[in-house]
């Protein structure tokens, strides 16, 4: 037992210092000095950029908390919010991303009673629903621009590449859907005597099977999640609008719907890199001039006002995560 708990310290300790490193990469790499300029050109406005945030991850918030189930009883929204935004900065600071991430939330529910079990069926259900609205939020933004006068550009950008992209996609949610509609046995009992990579095999295939038994016996509450994360996606798509609009750029809606479905997938490929430096930037670049707006350095400004909100979510996280530990969360709140 006591090898045990200083594994499992030693692994803590571990994570803990990767995801500090990569903090510490992150600020290395960040022009603090650009992000003040940028801030200071737009001013108060800014805080319309926090609030639009805000309100995306509460919204978040919600979709995961309907699928706690009976457990939600256990933990109001607000402390449910904190420790979705501590998983959400360490999964974006974490070499193993959301993985990382969203076992700390399950761990983090324990606080609250709520079994660890429940936590990561919860955690893994609310990550599909969150996917899944995703992808078809990006497919509909897709058909639209396809069917916009953008299409010569993107087509000159991708090539038939955007195609491609758009029919797995297509083919990936119909495959998802498919399997969680299908009717089979769960998996055998797991012996306890197991090696760890059968262990974490059994314990993901567990998580699939809980995860397509609330599908077929709580499918109401399946599509709440689902919507609720849709409109997650729609209101922080509004900080792309908002910041182009704000550079004074004549866009859409629309375009910043485009631009933040598209810039995630990018940003998935980069998931191990830490806060994806560069990936988002470059992501930024492509995607802007995809959709006509390639001038001087406005891909710059957009990502330095992204990184800005970025960090201030992060710091938000980290208070959180320093209230939690010294379970001081309630008395705040």
């Amino acid at each position: 037992m006591g090898k045990l708990i200083t594994s499992c310290r030693i692994i803590k300790a571990t994570f803990l210092v990767l995801i500090l490193t990569s903090m510490v990469i992150f600020l290395a790499h960040s022009d603090l000095s650009a992000l003040k300029r940028e801030l200071s050109a737009i001013g108060y406005r800014f805080i319309t950029i926090l609030l639009t945030t805000l309100v995306a991850y509460c919204f978040g918030t919600l979709a995961w908390w309907v699928c706690l189930r009976a457990s939600k009883k256990q933990i109001n929204l607000i402390e449910l919010f904190a420790v979705r935004q501590i998983g959400e900065t360490v999964g974006l600071f974490n070499p193993t991303s959301i993985i990382g991430g969203d076992l700390l939330k399950a761990q983090l529910l324990t606080r609250y009673d709520i079994p660890l079990q429940q936590g990561l069926n919860a955690v893994t259900i609310s990550r599909i629903t969150a996917i899944l609205s995703q992808l078809s939020l990006f497919l509909l933004a897709m058909i639209w621009l396809m069917l916009s006068p953008l299409k010569k550009e993107v087509i000159r950008s991708t090539g038939p590449a955007v195609y491609a992209l758009c029919m797995i996609l297509f083919l990936f949610i119909i495959f998802i859907f498919y399997w969680l509609v299908s009717t089979k046995a769960p998996p055998a009992q797991i012996h306890v005597n197991t090696s760890l990579l059968l262990k974490a095999k059994n314990e993901i295939q567990k998580l699939l099977w809980n995860t397509k038994n609330f599908y077929q016996q709580q499918n109401k509450v399946f599509w709440y999640s689902y919507l609720l994360f849709a409109l997650h996606w729609l209101i922080g798509s509004l900080e792309f609008y908002l910041i182009l609009k704000f550079l004074t750029i004549d866009v859409k809606v629309i375009h910043g719907l485009i631009l933040d479905m598209s810039v995630i997938i990018f940003k998935s490929a980069g998931a191990f890199i830490p806060g994806q430096l560069g990936v988002e930037e470059i992501s930024n670049k492509l995607l802007l001039s995809m959709i006509g707006i390639s001038g001087g350095s406005i891909w710059l400004s957009v990502s330095l006002l992204r990184r800005s909100r970025q960090l201030f979510w992060t710091a938000v996280g980290a208070i959180f995560y320093l209230c939690i530990k010294r379970k001081n969360l309630h008395v705040i709140i």
